[in-house]
């Protein structure tokens, strides 16, 4: 079992320093033991940066923006999602942010199965601490309602192919039927190896998070093109 004491260590990436000492303070108040990573290396990936955190620090907090001071190639919610998906050893990592609800969710939206929570930059002092602990209990299997996958059909109903992140207007029936939201639209494409001009009208079965609260906190898996549909299904 994944285990996280106080006396840890933790790295916490921010290309703001003051942002990172912001999230500095209730750490080492709780024990931890803090670095901060404020530079970036403009030729990394976000594999290469991982690869320099995994076997050296205990936990991560990353920043979702790292490149208002120069160019960086990869967000924070890329390398948060993949710390927390590393294979079998995993690097416990939460995602914070002042983009919640801004244009750049969809980009974090495209990397949501592996960020169990983001936290508001506005809410650093009181979440972050049970951010952690969230997270790390849905490494070791425990995942919150609100996290937890069922099998659903979906129905994509337009796609928009252009931007920083491309998406798919889809229907999650296990959601919300009459709510169409927008959702990362490359998953579906590597799933299926469909064109994108021959996706809208497609139906999809997929494992998502369906009590999830909100829109931007879904995030499917194991997504496959459904069976057609018996005439009137939906209307029934």
């Amino acid at each position: 079992m994944l285990t996280l004491s106080r006396g840890a260590s933790v790295v916490i990436a921010d290309d703001d320093r003051r942002d990172a000492m912001t999230v500095e303070d209730p750490l080492k108040d709780a024990g931890f033991r803090t670095t901060l990573i404020t530079e970036f290396d403009p030729d990394m990936d976000a594999d290469a940066f991982l690869a320099s955190l995994v076997g050296k620090y205990d936990a991560l907090i990353c920043d979702h923006v790292l490149s208002s001071h120069g160019r960086v190639r990869f967000t924070g919610a890329e390398v948060v999602s993949k710390a927390n998906l590393h294979g079998e050893a995993p690097l416990p990592a939460v995602l914070i942010s002042s983009h919640i609800n801004t244009a750049q969710q969809g980009s974090i939206s495209r990397w949501r199965k592996g960020i169990p929570q983001v936290v508001s930059k506005t809410d650093l002092s009181e979440e972050i601490l049970p951010a952690i602990d969230y997270t790390v209990a849905e490494l070791n299997g425990d995942f919150a309602r609100e996290r937890r996958v069922f099998p659903t059909p979906i129905e994509i109903i337009d796609v928009a192919p252009e931007g920083e992140v491309r998406q798919a207007k889809v229907v999650v029936v296990g959601w919300r039927i009459n709510t169409p939201v927008w959702m990362p639209l490359d998953p579906i494409l590597e799933a299926t190896g469909l064109r994108t001009e021959s996706l809208a009208g497609q139906w999809l079965d997929a494992d998502v998070n369906c009590y999830a609260r909100k829109a931007e906190d879904l995030y499917y898996s194991n997504i496959a093109l459904s069976p057609e549909l018996p005439q009137g299904w939906l209307s029934a």
